[in-house]
């Protein structure tokens, strides 16, 4: 089953599971727009030619989960010609089989604020530009390590909004969200993004887990927020839920 005889949804998911690394079934057929029957009849016959894989995980006492697909090294020679595939991103395709629980939901959850957002632009009328982490491997002006995505939506009028995007997992300590923010400091000082794009500095959206870390992020960012370049730009803050209804909370310096 050579490249060229992939038919075009075949070609979509491996493009898609190249974009976000781990999908559920029902995730692709809502990306693709397809029916799940559809969906799955592709999957199938990719992951008889090696070109996926799958996690499936039973759970004592609990509901099964969807298997995840993810690919595997049957893809890269499929991938490695196509328009704007990094060779790093295909060189971790030997190693996803062994990536961590945590590591499958949090490719999982960005997937979900993908649709949603996807799915609020067209509501909106507005045009969704979305880059996943493996999208900006080919843009050196980003921040590193990557944010976990950049989105810009544009607006009827032509206006545009951007985004940077951190998920914050539950087991972060707080020393890693400490040195994730100095890394923006240092980032939002060397002007590289407005350098490179001609743009100003994205809005940065940080989507954690509960309100323990939300409220920790809040008050270190407010203590630090007019000593530092993070004055200059828009920084919004919600948990998971939050961000899905919309209950974003803008940070602003400490009021004395």
């Amino acid at each position: 089953m050579d490249s060229h005889k992939l038919t075009d949804t075949q070609a979509s998911i491996l493009r898609y599971l190249y974009q976000f690394r781990f999908l559920t079934s029902i995730q692709l057929s809502k990306i693709l727009n397809q029916t799940i029957r559809y969906t799955n009849y592709h999957l199938k016959v990719l992951s008889e030619k090696n070109f996926i894989a799958k996690h499936y995980y039973r759970t004592l006492g609990l509901a099964n989960q969807p298997a995840v697909y993810y690919l595997a090294s049957g893809s890269i020679k499929a991938l490695q010609d196509q328009k704007d595939i990094d060779f790093r991103a295909l060189k971790r395709i030997y190693r996803e089989k062994n990536r961590s629980q945590q590591f499958i939901a949090h490719a999982s959850f960005l997937a979900e604020y993908f649709l949603f957002i996807r799915a609020d632009s067209n509501n909106s009328e507005q045009t969704l530009h979305f880059f996943t982490k493996t999208d900006l491997l080919a843009h050196p002006y980003f921040i590193h390590p990557l944010p976990d995505a950049y989105f810009a939506r544009v607006d009827k009028k032509g206006m545009t909004k951007r985004y940077m995007v951190e998920v914050v997992e539950d087991s972060s300590p707080r020393f890693a969200l400490r040195k994730r923010i100095e890394q923006y400091c240092d980032y939002i000082d060397d002007g590289k993004f407005t350098e490179a794009t001609g743009h100003d500095f994205p809005a940065l959206l940080f989507i954690c887990p509960g309100y323990a870390s939300l409220i920790y992020l809040k008050k270190h960012i407010a203590r630090i927020y007019e000593e530092t370049s993070l004055d200059q730009i828009d920084i919004y803050i919600a948990t998971k839920e939050g961000a899905f209804s919309g209950s974003w909370e803008q940070i602003q310096a400490i009021e004395e």
